[in-house]
Parts: structure tokens; sequence; C-alpha cells
């Protein structure tokens, strides 16, 4: 397909116009078929063409300047049907107005051609079929026109890629509308989204509760197979592709959600998967996995914590919540994306001005490059290190204050914004140095505040066998209890294994102190239950011999009592374990406090503040005052500001670190 160059002079963007169908029959059976285009007499045609995106005062929609298009949500469940008296459009633009398409682009290999412009052209079989579907749907048989990245930017011009990946938060922020599709009906999901239907009606209308009940008394109630088909249309790979969280964010909780003929809002999934697990959590998660193993398919949860922060981000882009932009990092390192330099730039539609104007789009810059421009740009425009959270060590050639997004396994000490206070408010003071060896450095100022003595193993949730395979642990020396009495370090204990929050973020409350009272599961039945009581028992039976000032970590778990006298406490706590204590390890330091670390934690890394960041972090000394970034680190009695409070202002020794 030949594309024509933008007119940049003109502000013009690319808007597909799909045409009418020849047949509406057969629609939906026909999605997947396997016949050659060639064969079929039904090709989608469409025509793509140039237009003016800059709204003139000619525009219909503009005389009424009270009309708020993001408060009228367009229509995408039921096909076109031309009504008697239809009122006019109030149309944004002299040409009409557009709707911008957020779907996965699909195995490349696999194909289907369509009409653009009268010439054939191919694309992949998911647009395809967004297209057929599209094209009998109210919103484009009554004229909106569609952008789309595939085609609205020629991908084969590596200049206009860079320009049009700026302007992305511009496109989807004033669509009309953004419309998502996951793909044709298939396992059951049109049961999925009649389930979603009814759980965000039971939230609107406050019943859910008393729907929770009736499951927990009725599995069935809601009928065989829902909540299975619930669960894979949450695992379709939509959902892990990284364009999607500015797209989704950018569109609002009116955001259409297609999946074969249906459709619900983004409002609908989220009250279903969200607000109704706010009461409901465990029945939900009991009957995904009741219905899954029944019919032997993996799995795939809810990705809740997706949809979370993605209803959160709307709420930021509206002007309606504070930032969360360590949130949105979170979720782009764990997206996929062709190309890894997208973790930085797929991002950027959701930033702010002073950190975007600092980046460059340059898809011909090395990898190294990308991600060392983004973490000083962050740096700069935030005036902060709190970006030093999401470093990890690792055996690239970034510098180990560059964050690695590639690395999906990392994770915050909290998923959510940041809660912890460890330094507060303490300024920042750093530069940039390149160094003798030619590395580009932060020096910065930091107060050591312990070192690491014992190490305990680290938790990995995807493993079968007991540990990580290259994990041991390592005993700890110092008997030392720096939290005063046996009541003390018991607190300690249970408040570290939950990094003193609760799933929410709020401070752990004293009933938490049950997990003292659990008994570890063994032998049979050890992973077989849910995440939460699996984490918890793997952690305790792994590092039962962990000394913690002198007593072994098994011994704090007298196994006297079972979970079951507090269920909904003891869900709630291990849910949070399971959570915070993915990919860490309990760890004891040399003067007796006691804390979580990453897995690559070793003997004598250094436990340090510094100034700007808001949780402790680890540093491996590398000789000459210079150090690699661990990871950061949860240490009891460390994480409020403890250590600022303790001390006054002459007290506090600030040493110069240079982290390479």
């Amino acid at each position: 397909m030949k594309y024509r160059p933008l007119d940049r002079s003109r502000d013009e963007i690319r808007l597909l116009e799909i045409l009418p169908g020849r047949s509406n029959n057969d629609q939906q059976s026909d999605v997947w078929s396997n016949a050659h285009e060639s064969d079929r007499e039904d090709l989608v045609e469409c025509q793509l063409n140039h237009y003016i995106f800059e709204k003139t005062h000619s525009a219909t929609s503009l005389v009424d300047q009270s009309y708020s298009y993001k408060q009228s949500a367009l229509d995408w469940n039921h096909d076109y049907a031309a009504p008697a008296m239809q009122e006019p459009i109030k149309w944004r633009y002299p040409w009409g107005d557009f709707v911008a398409l957020s779907y996965a682009w699909g195995d490349h290999n696999i194909t289907r051609e369509v009409l653009i412009n009268g010439d054939r052209a191919v694309l992949g079989r998911n647009l395809e079929s967004a297209l057929r579907v599209l094209r009998d749907k109210q919103p484009v048989k009554t004229g909106y026109k569609i952008w789309i990245d595939a085609l609205s930017i020629n991908q084969q011009d590596v200049h206009e890629r860079d320009q049009e990946v700026k302007r992305m938060h511009r496109i989807y922020k004033e669509a009309y509308a953004v419309a998502v599709w996951l793909g044709p009906e298939a396992d059951e999901s049109n049961k999925a989204m009649r389930l979603v239907r009814i759980l965000s009606q039971a939230c609107e209308i406050g019943t859910d509760q008393n729907l929770g009940d009736s499951l927990r008394q009725h599995p069935e109630f809601l009928g065989e197979g829902s909540w299975s088909a619930l669960s894979q249309l949450l695992g379709r790979t939509y959902w892990n592709r990284l364009w999607i969280l500015q797209e989704v964010a950018l569109g609002g909780n009116q955001t259409a959600i297609l999946c074969g003929l249906e459709a619900v809002t983004w409002q609908q999934l989220y009250n279903a998967v969200y607000l109704f697990g706010t009461h409901n959590i465990d029945i939900m998660f009991s009957l995904i996995d009741r219905e899954t193993r029944a019919v032997g398919i993996p799995n795939s949860g809810l990705n809740r914590n997706r949809i979370i922060h993605l209803n959160d981000e709307q709420k930021v882009q509206d002007g309606e919540a504070e930032e969360q932009v360590m949130c949105m990092l979170d979720l782009g390192r764990k997206s996929l994306s062709v190309d890894p330099r997208d973790k930085v730039y797929g991002l950027l539609g959701m930033m702010k001005e002073s950190v975007v104007s600092r980046i460059k789009v340059d898809y011909h810059a090395d990898l190294s490059e990308v991600y060392t421009a983004f973490a000083r740009a962050f740096i700069v425009a935030d005036d902060s290190l709190e970006i030093l959270e999401q470093c990890s060590w690792h055996g690239s050639d970034l510098p180990s204050w560059v964050p690695d997004w590639t690395d999906m396994d990392h994770y915050r000490l909290f998923s959510g914004r940041s809660n912890y206070h460890a330094t507060k408010g303490l300024t920042m003071q750093c530069r940039f140095v390149v160094d003798q060896y030619e590395i580009l450095s932060l020096c910065t100022k930091a107060l050591k505040i312990d070192e690491i003595d014992g190490l305990g193993f680290s938790y990995y949730e995807q493993l079968l066998s007991s540990t990580k395979p290259t994990d041991e642990m390592t005993q700890s020396v110092q008997h030392l209890n720096r939290y005063t009495s046996e009541r003390g370090l018991q607190e300690a204990v249970w408040r570290t294994l939950v990094g003193n929050r609760t799933p929410t973020g709020k401070n752990a409350p004293d009933n938490y102190r049950f997990l003292l009272d659990c008994v570890p599961e063994t032998g049979d039945s050890a992973g077989k239950s849910w995440r939460g009581l699996r984490a918890f028992s793997r952690l305790v039976n792994q590092s039962a011999d962990l000394y913690i000032a002198g007593k072994s970590l098994h011994s704090f778990f007298p196994g006297d009592r079972t979970v079951l006298k507090n269920p909904r406490v003891a869900q709630e706590a291990m849910e949070q374990m399971f959570r915070y204590l993915r990919t860490r390890r309990l760890i004891t330091t040399s003067t007796g406090f006691l804390g979580i670390a990453p897995h690559a934690s070793q003997k004598a890394d250094c436990v340090v503040l510094i100034p700007g960041c808001n949780v402790p972090l680890l540093l491996r000394p590398m000789g000459e005052q210079r150090y690699k970034m661990v990871g950061s680190c949860y240490l009891h009695g460390f994480m409020e500001g403890e250590a600022i409070d303790r001390s006054s202002p002459g007290e506090l020794h600030f040493e110069q670190v240079v982290l390479v």
C-alpha cells in the first residue's frame, strides 16, 4: 500500500472509513474463516484519507460550547438500523469525527486481505476481523471514521513513526471514543460478557454482597462455565500488549470493550472485576479455580491489578487524581512489545510534559541510550530519585542506576503509589558525571544504615521446586535484637512479612498479628492451596532455620491454631504476603534489624537512605566510593522516617556515593 506523507504544516491525520458490507448475514461465523480472501466475495472495503486534525469554528459541535462529547457514549451493542427520526450528529470537525481503535496486532504470519482505496492490502487476521465486525456497528454506519495505528501510521517510515508516537496522547485523548477489540467470540466469551454485565449491575444497585453470598451457597448460580470464560477473556493477549496502557487510560470509563458481537463499557468491566471483588474476591477466585480445573485449562486469573491501575490512570488523565507514573512504569515493564524501546516510548502519552520534552523519540537509537536518557530525564524533571526503586541487579551494559525495563520479574515494594516515607522529605542532591571508566554515573549523598548479615531463601511462586535453583541460605552470625523485647521482635516479624501494609496500601492493622498463629502447610498439601497460603507456607518452610535475633524463623510459628479461625483476615494478610514477597527474601542485618530484600542480595550489601527516594536501597561496594544498585528493600523500623526522627540534623552523617 502506497502512502502519501502527512502534511504537518496542516496538522494532517490519516483516518479509515469502513464502507458498508454487501451482506450482514453470517458476520460472526466468517470472522475466523480459513478461506482465502481471493475466494471470498465480501472483502472488507475501506478508504484511507488525510484529514486536518485541528478543529475549526465551522464545526457544528462548536456552536454549542456546553456540549460534552465525553458524556455521550456511543452504542456498540447493536448493529445499525436507521431510525425514522434521527437527531443530527454534532460533529466536532468539518469532516465528521473519529474513534481510536485499541487492539492486539497478533501473529504477523497469519494475514487476511482487505481493499483499501480500491487496492488489495494484507492485514493481520485480528485487525481484519475487527474491521469486519465494526463496519456494521452503529457508530461506523453513522459516519465515524477510525484511527488505527497499523494503517494510520506508515510503519515503514521510521521518521513518521517517531513523530506520530509523540502525538499518540493527543490522538487517543481527543478521539470521540476509544474502542477496544479483544477478538472474535471464542472460549465461551459471550458467557463472560454476560457475567460482566450481571456483576456490574449488582455493584450499581448495591446487591453485590448478597450475590456473593448466593454464589458461596450455590456456585453454579450464574451458570456453569461463566467464570472460566471470564478468566480466559481477561487472559487474552490484548491485555499484555504495552500500547494498550495509554490507549485505555486516555479513553475514559465509557471506552467500549468489544468481543465478537458483544460489547460492554470499561466502567462495567471495572465494576465486575474490582468493585464486585471488594467483598467477594474469595469466591471469585474459588469459582475460577474450580471451573478451570474442571475443564483442564490454565487459570489466567483476572488481570485485576492491571485493570485497577488502568482505571486509576483514567482518573489521572481526566485531572481527577494525582499522577501514578511508577504504577504505569510497573505495568509497562510487564507488558509485551515488539520493540523494547517502546517500554519507554509507549508510556510517554501518560507522562507530564517536563519529562516528555526531554525525550527524543528515536527508533534508531541504541536501547541502553534510550533507557539511560529516560532515567536521566525523569530524575531531572521529577526532581527526585524515586525511579531508583525500579532498579534491580542486572547483567546488562546499563548503569546500575538505570532501570532495565526488559526485566519483567522486577516488583516494587508496593505496586500502587509510593506510600513509604523512609527519607521523610529530604531533598534530592545528585549530579551526573562521566567517570574515568567512561560510564555515566550518578553521584549522590547517602546515609548508611547497616549491612546484610543473614539471608533466607527467595520466594518464587512460579517455580515448582522448593527454592530458586541458584539460591542458598546465608545464616545470620549476629544475634542482636534491635526491637527492644520479645514482643517487639514478634511484631517486627509479622509486620515485615507483609511490608507493614494491607493490599490497598494502608498500614497493616494489629490483627495481622494472627499470622504468628498460622500453621504453614507441608507435604502433599503444600502448593495446592490458594496463593496467599502458598506464599506464607513456602517462605516459612524454606527459611525455617534462619536465625532472627538468635531464634529460628519457625519458632515464631508454634502451630497451635489454624488460619480458619479468622479466614477473612487470613485471606487479606496472606494475599499481601503473596504480592509483597515475590522474588524477595528475608534478611537480617549486622546490628539486629529485620527486613525483606531482592533475591540478588548478598551478605555485606549496604542498606542506605538516599534523599529523594522514599525507600531504603541496597548498594554493593565496588571500591573507591563506587557502588552498584542491587534494589530497594524493606527494613523494619526505617520505613516511616524513623532514622530522620531519631536524629538531630547535625547527627545525620551523609557520605558521597557514586552509582555506576
